[in-house]
């Protein structure tokens, strides 16, 4: 089906010289969310007229309004019936260009997970809930300025960042129900334990501003195998002086068994199938 009321299997999709320079730079260069800033600094024109340039494109079928001056790039691929074909990280990272996908989004985007959200999370600074952008819907979870760590350009297209993997560790365990559960959680960290960086690690956690957590991120690191040097382990140790906690939130998943309990990191363990035998 065509978009809007106008049939491109008849009229066909009109591109001019001049406009079609934008579009073929856009795919080349993976851009697919274009606004009238765009037009207005290639063409060197006004934005009123960068707007007129749009309002065309639109029309014929090579730009569908997808928010407030933010408009998606329909791919010549689709032929005479365009839709939407974009990656779903690109379109979600190219939308939200103050924030970076995170959580089971970023567990996925790196192979972390088996997992396929249909909701793309995204991390940001600006408090907002959810977008619906078809064939995207983006989930926003709000973090702190001092936690906006952790992040990399993607390889995959411009304006789009992605939490790294040693974020995406932290991140999984903070909150498991944005990452596919606590069943999911000990696959991510099985997948990503060739791929830690302990130094990064340590870098990210006082971000977060609690003890908790770091008692939790170095109880996972070790259960699935990493050896922590000494260095490593009394920075771990000092950022979580005092603390005892649970693994899993409490409220959530409940009390821990007697026997399943980590001296080390003074944490009890409350979920089947995280008891770490060299407690």
């Amino acid at each position: 089906m065509a978009i809007g009321k106008t049939d491109f299997r008849e009229h066909g999709r009109r591109l001019s010289p001049v406009l079609s320079k934008i579009i073929l730079q856009s795919e080349e260069e993976n851009l697919h969310i274009l606004t009238p800033n765009d037009f207005v600094n290639y063409y060197s024109c006004s934005h009123s007229y960068a707007r007129k340039m749009i309002a065309e494109l639109v029309d014929n079928g090579w730009l569908l309004r997808v928010g407030p001056g933010e408009y998606q790039l329909l791919s010549a691929k689709t032929g005479l019936d365009p839709y939407p074909t974009l990656d779903k990280f690109v379109l979600a990272g190219q939308l939200s260009p103050n924030g970076f996908i995170a959580f089971g989004s970023a567990a996925e985007y790196h192979g972390l997970t088996n997992q396929l959200f249909q909701t793309v999370t995204v991390a940001t600074l600006k408090r907002t809930s959810v977008r619906d952008a078809p064939p995207v819907r983006i989930e926003y979870i709000h973090i702190k300025k001092e936690n906006f760590v952790g992040v990399a350009k993607s390889t995959k297209a411009p304006n789009m960042m992605v939490a790294d993997i040693d974020r995406t560790l932290i991140d999984s365990i903070l909150r498991p129900e944005l990452c596919g559960g606590i069943s999911d959680v000990l696959e991510i960290y099985r997948r990503g334990r060739s791929r830690i960086n302990l130094s990064k690690v340590l870098e990210y956690l006082p971000t977060y501003g609690s003890k908790s957590l770091v008692q939790r991120v170095a109880y996972m690191i070790e259960l699935v195998g990493v050896k922590l040097s000494t260095e490593h382990e009394t920075a771990l140790q000092n950022m979580s002086s005092g603390n005892v906690a649970y693994l899993f939130s409490r409220r959530k998943f409940g009390e821990a068994p007697s026997s399943s309990y980590s001296n080390k990191w003074r944490l009890a363990i409350n979920a089947p199938g995280f008891l770490n035998d060299d407690k």
